[in-house]
């Protein structure tokens, strides 16, 4: 393969080594562009968030209705990094063993998201305490704020919820928990709204 049709392969590969320049052109050069270097720095700060488990721009209060949920204390703007939903990442064999054992035991909640990364299903179960406000968020299927997204960190699944839409000081941080089977929905008349 050429030098010039092996650059072009890989040419959302920001950092580049050494090229043979010898028989290049000037159009075959393809270097990063403005928004491949600002989404790799956006990458790499929601890694950074991730890794060290940073959460900022939110406090955790009391709702009326639905106990503790998470608010915002400053803006956040439409696909900006919220909150990771932070938890044991688990398979589907341990996730049913688990959740059988939470519904045994009236005074613990269950806190699991199940979802599908790279054709393999899994679970995150955030229903131990851990500290984290991205178990605290609360639901809305009508006036969620955020969506749930997978991002991969050194071949690792991780959760978060980015902003879907722009979001006030103040304004509580929703999503829609995308439940509406009809055994949920009868023992939590809330995944209505």
């Amino acid at each position: 393969m050429s030098s010039a049709k092996r650059f072009r392969r890989n040419r959302k590969m920001l950092d580049y080594s050494i090229i043979d320049w010898e028989g290049l052109t000037e159009d075959s050069i393809l270097l990063p562009s403005e928004h491949d270097i600002l989404m790799k720095e956006k990458q790499n700060e929601i890694e950074d968030k991730i890794l060290n488990k940073r959460e900022e721009g939110l406090t955790i209060v009391e709702t009326e209705n639905k106990g503790r949920g998470v608010i915002a204390n400053k803006p956040f703007f439409v696909d900006d990094f919220v909150v990771e939903y932070a938890g044991d990442l688990i398979d589907l064999k341990t996730a049913n063993q688990r959740e059988v054992q939470y519904c045994n035991d009236p005074n613990v909640g269950c806190y699991m998201f199940y979802f599908s990364h790279t054709g393999v299903r899994y679970c995150m179960d955030a229903t131990e305490d851990n500290g984290r406000m991205g178990r605290l968020v609360n639901h809305s299927k009508k006036n969620y704020n955020c969506q749930m997204k997978v991002i991969e960190i050194e071949g690792r699944p991780f959760l978060v919820l980015t902003a879907s839409r722009n979001i006030s000081i103040g304004e509580e941080i929703l999503y829609d928990y995308g439940d509406r089977s009809k055994g949920s929905v009868l023992c939590h008349s809330w995944l209505k709204s």
